[in-house]
């Protein structure tokens, strides 16, 4: 459950900063097309996220302690990157590169 919600929040992260980055080129002038170009980013990518079962499989064994500290660094890395990608998309509506 936790492995799904972290995907779901990454790819949601990934499909706005698409959407950003495509609507200040001057693309998607309309609410609809930004809202709907985000919604088919982010269920597109996540899809493909939850059935490649190499990410998946990683992720659930970093989450239950299979690996090690190594595990754990790589969920607290990927948790690190999940707030400051969350807070830059909430500050300066863009993710930062």
């Amino acid at each position: 459950m936790v492995v799904e919600i972290a995907i779901y929040l990454l790819t949601l992260f990934g499909s706005l900063s698409f959407v950003c980055a495509v609507g200040n080129s001057g693309y998607l002038n309309s609410g609809f097309q930004r809202g709907f170009a985000g919604v088919s980013t982010q269920l597109v990518s996540s899809n493909f996220l939850l059935n490649y079962t190499n990410s998946e499989s990683f992720i659930r064994a970093a989450w239950e302690g299979q690996i090690g500290l190594t595990g754990y660094l790589f969920i607290a890395s990927l948790a690190a990157l999940s707030i400051t990608w969350a807070s830059n998309l909430y500050n300066y509506r863009q993710a930062i590169i």
